[in-house]
């Protein structure tokens, strides 16, 4: 991940500050041995806040823009356009300022309206509970107190509907309602009030509700414990397993220390957890960012997002990448106190010390790979420029108070920029145009996984991973024996890339040579592979790893290892193979039914079935592989831009 994008404020600014500097001063900077050195020398030099007109903004909200949305969002709401009348509904409260608290409070009322006709009762019961903190007007209040009530008889929660329609009666005499209005209301709210206690008696007779599996939480963090982290002085930390592992097993499931969207995907996914958002939470202050719950707008506004708000425009419009966003990130998330405490002891952690870290401190990050050995004085002046930028940000947010602070902490921001290069993962969402597309890996942010990322690279990797919102969940896509490495993916794969590109990709964006074993054995392109010869696993078992090379129509039932001597039998191996065919045009069926789960189980029997008497690389070997990695795919972010009509 680069640190910048060409159209931007930035790429220009740094261009004209290199030039701008002599030859000796650049030697200055090349002289600099720490990256608090490098941060103090070029923030010196001159004043990024003047030069480039840095000033905090909060742009995207004003009553005159909301009340004409509002407008809108009410002529849809009467002709019974839901749908539409939610989309203006949200644009109308990520527009309304902060100060007019009494109009957001009616804007949700309004939005509870139309997600109680769209059926999203415990959304609608959330916009009412929200519009009754800003301060509902009391006249009004008989439309949220029946509308909660309605709610609540679709949930089946009698009791609380009963409570609410008692509300209603009272809250009927505060209301300006003509008489007869007001009078029929309050027949409809007693109608309820009697007929409530006789349903709530039956339910109580009847049998107790089952917890709803699909309720059931998710943990925040999984390790498998059959995998452990060894160390060598070549592949630096890797993962490996001490015993056997079949396919789909679940290895990692981790939140990441850090992670930040895209510009683009800032107000339809949740900021904090990035879950996508059909009825937003506001930032009181700006309009660049949605939240998906109270939860997770009280977290964010509490640490990085009080720091980040009216900024946000800065970055995006200086091209700066997404790993720049995350640098800060990793500092606003914590206090400036926090870190000056950490320092004594940031140069002498241990990984001992490190695993035992949860994954939100600093410590856990602060030692993977940065190559700064590796790097040129060019990519250090370039970082150095950008965290001047950064620092920027903190200082007119209220950041650091004194200059020892500012500098310590820029050291640390050119710290992280160099760290993320390198351990960063793109979070993704599978987005479809409509039911029936295949769909599309879409990058949404970034994320930093400090477990995910020791994890080292194969052009063959041992496992997939995806994401329900930032969470990555890490499954095995393969059989894994005992003692051997458990590789990931960082971006080309033997199947769809040629070794001499792989290596080249991989050596420019993480600076080594991949010595994998498809490089090492310069395996084919899927497409090369042939589908008229068969590499059949030898008989004889761990004492001999040769691969048996079989035309697909031999006549022979027994064949003679030449390295070991033992025979295997290959039509008991071709049996099996004419068994995965059937298995995998079941699973196919399935998995292009939606039927993900049973698809998947069907994978894993035909990749079993095959280990046993392939070796790869064999064409029906790694469709069964991606069929898997479909599947899985399935269980993390999705979305479909158009549903299908009834």
């Amino acid at each position: 991940m680069e640190i910048y994008h060409k159209d931007g404020t930035f790429p220009r600014y740094c261009d004209a500050f290199r030039k701008s500097l002599d030859d000796n001063r650049f030697n200055e900077f090349c002289q600099l041995s720490s990256n608090e050195e490098r941060f103090r020398f070029v923030s010196g030099l001159r004043s990024i806040v003047d030069e480039l007109q840095l000033k905090r903004e909060f742009n995207g909200k004003g009553m005159e823009q909301a009340v004409a949305l509002k407008t809108l969002g009410n002529k849809a709401f009467q002709a019974e356009r839901w749908n539409e009348a939610l989309v203006f509904y949200n644009k109308c409260y990520l527009s309304t300022p902060k100060e007019n608290v009494q109009e957001k409070s009616i804007i949700l009322a309004n939005r509870s309206a139309a997600l109680y006709h769209l059926e999203k009762y415990d959304l609608a019961l959330r916009d009412m509970q929200r519009a009754l903190a800003h301060h509902y007007p009391n006249q009004m209040m008989y439309k949220l107190t029946e509308r909660k009530a309605r709610c609540y008889l679709a949930k089946k929660d009698y009791e609380k509907a009963l409570e609410c329609f008692k509300a209603t009666v009272t809250a009927l005499d505060d209301s300006n309602l003509p008489l007869e209005r007001r009078q029929k209301l309050d027949r409809d709210a007693q109608i309820m009030i009697n007929l409530l206690p006789k349903t709530i008696e039956l339910e109580k007779k009847g049998k107790k509700k089952k917890a709803d599996p699909a309720t059931a939480k998710v943990p925040d963090h999984f390790l498998e414990k059959a995998l452990w982290f060894d160390e060598t002085e070549d592949e630096g930390r890797f993962a490996r397993t001490s015993s056997d592992l079949k396919p789909n097993t679940i290895l990692l499931l981790e939140r990441p220390h850090v992670s930040a969207l895209l510009e683009d995907y800032s107000l339809d996914h949740c900021t904090h957890c990035f879950k996508r958002v059909s009825v937003p939470i506001a930032c009181p202050l700006c309009a660049d960012v949605v939240f998906c719950s109270d939860e997770c707008e009280a977290k964010a506004n509490a640490t990085y997002h009080r720091y980040e708000c009216g900024f946000l425009h800065i970055l995006w419009s200086s091209g700066a990448s997404i790993t720049c966003h995350m640098a800060l990130r990793m500092i606003t998330q914590k206090s400036e106190e926090y870190f000056m405490k950490l320092k004594p002891e940031l140069a002498g952690l241990t990984n001992e010390q490190i695993d035992k870290l949860p994954v939100d401190d600093y410590r856990k990050v602060y030692k993977l790979v940065t190559h700064e050995s590796m790097r040129s004085p060019e990519d250090f002046f370039q970082r150095t420029l950008m965290a001047t930028l950064l620092n920027a940000c903190l200082t007119l947010g209220g950041y650091g108070s004194c200059p020892e602070e500012q500098h310590f902490i820029g050291g640390l921001l050119v710290h992280n920029l160099q760290l993320l290069q390198f351990n960063a993962h793109e979070v993704s969402e599978m987005i479809r145009e409509t039911p029936d597309d295949i769909g599309k890996s879409t990058f949404i942010g970034g994320g930093l996984y400090p477990t995910l990322a020791l994890f080292n690279h194969s052009c063959d990797p041992g496992v997939t991973r995806y994401y329900r919102g930032n969470q990555v969940c890490v499954r095995t896509v393969k059989n894994i024996l005992a003692d051997s490495m458990v590789a990931e993916n960082y971006g080309p794969l033997f199947t769809q890339v040629r070794r001499d590109e792989r290596r080249a990709t991989l050596l420019n964006q993480y600076r080594f040579t991949c010595q994998c074993l498809p490089c090492m054995k310069n395996w084919p392109l899927f497409t090369e592979m042939d589908p008229n010869v068969i590499r059949f696993r030898c008989d004889g078992g761990k004492i001999c790893s040769n691969v048996l090379i079989i035309p697909a129509a031999v006549n022979d039932f027994m064949v003679k290892c030449t390295e070991c001597g033992e025979h295997t039998n290959i039509m008991k191996g071709l049996k099996s193979l004419q068994d995965t065919d059937m298995l995998f045009k079941s699973a196919t069926r399935l998995h292009a039914s939606g039927e993900y789960v049973t698809a998947l189980r069907k994978y894993v029997e035909m990749m079993e079935t095959m280990s046993e008497v392939l070796v790869p690389p064999y064409r029906d070997y790694h469709l069964c592989q991606q069929g898997l990695r479909g599947c899985m795919l399935e269980f993390g972010n999705r979305y479909t831009k158009t549903v299908a009509k009834k």
